[in-house]
């Protein structure tokens, strides 16, 4: 069922929202899926969804400057359906500073439970020295996603089966952390984001297992999202594996992998390489934008 704007339940949206400590974000470059996973917010005033960046990362979001027209997968509560929004996204990064308060406000209307509680009591970001290390992290690029259309979505019954996958480097201890997994895809609707119950790998192809068919086509581009985080999202993990269709046989999707990129933060020394990295971009953001004085 698509409810069309006029239609769109805010209420269930907004609850949607709230109860998605991650959602999976799909966007287009230049007619090619992109998938990244980040924490939505609701934005009461405006009645739109809110996904947000640090300028370290502002590559999660910069597509949508090309291409308005993106997607994002909530998730329902205990067992419910998921609910998959499309909308048209616009960039505001004209002051990441001011846009920290702005989420901080948006934090602060969640509700009492856990996606609130990861985001008001990191430890981290409490001590004077985290907030030292971590200033480049606290900027923001807002993207704010006007929905257009709502559309539910039976999750996967169970965490997916994710198995090793050599040829994207991925082993057996990695792949049994990742509990989403999700297809995007640019089908006639736009940048679409499909659940997975799982795959097959028996070489460089991939056999997918989507909870839905997938609007694509053989050689279409592909875009595979593993991810998985702690509920404080204290430590977590994502893979991303680019690709093409080479098969669609019933709802199943046979995917070529491509290029593909990790990235992980469990232990200290993943901590410590974020920061590092993180400053080392955000000089590079503020530098080619002409901006200085970004440390809190």
């Amino acid at each position: 069922m698509v409810l069309t704007p006029p239609s769109v339940d805010h209420d269930r949206l907004r609850q949607a929202v709230h109860r998605s400590v991650t959602a999976e974000f799909a966007a287009a470059s230049e007619g090619r899926p992109v998938v990244y996973p980040l924490t939505p917010f609701y934005d009461e005033g405006r009645e739109c969804v809110v996904v947000t960046s640090p300028p370290a990362y502002a590559g999660k979001v910069e597509h949508v400057r090309e291409n308005p027209a993106v997607a994002l997968l909530l998730h329902g509560g205990s067992g419910g359906p998921s609910l998959l929004v499309r909308g048209t996204a616009t960039v505001d990064d004209a002051d990441v500073r001011a846009n920290a308060e702005y989420v901080a406000g948006l934090i602060a209307d969640e509700p009492d439970g856990e996606k609130r509680r990861a985001f008001t009591e990191n430890g981290v970001l409490e001590s004077r020295l985290g907030r030292l290390l971590m200033d480049w992290y606290l900027l923001r690029v807002v993207v704010r996603i006007d929905p257009t259309g709502v559309e539910e979505v039976t999750p996967a019954p169970t965490a997916p089966a994710v198995p090793a996958w050599p040829v994207v480097e991925l082993g057996a201890t990695e792949a049994g952390k990742h509990d989403r997994a999700v297809l995007g895809v640019c089908g006639r609707d736009g940048p679409t984001p499909v659940p997975l119950r799982g795959f097959e790998v028996p070489g460089d192809v991939a056999t997918l297992d989507p909870v839905a068919p997938v609007p694509a086509s053989e050689g279409d581009p592909a875009c595979l999202l593993l991810h998985w985080h702690t509920p404080d999202v204290r430590q977590l993990g994502q893979r991303v594996v680019r690709g093409r269709v080479v098969g669609v046989s019933g709802d199943r999707v046979r995917l070529r992998a491509g290029s593909h990129f990790s990235m992980r933060r469990e232990t200290r020394l993943d901590v410590l390489r974020s920061v590092v990295e993180g400053k080392r971009r955000t000089r590079e953001y503020f530098g080619e934008s002409g901006l200085t004085g970004w440390f809190f």
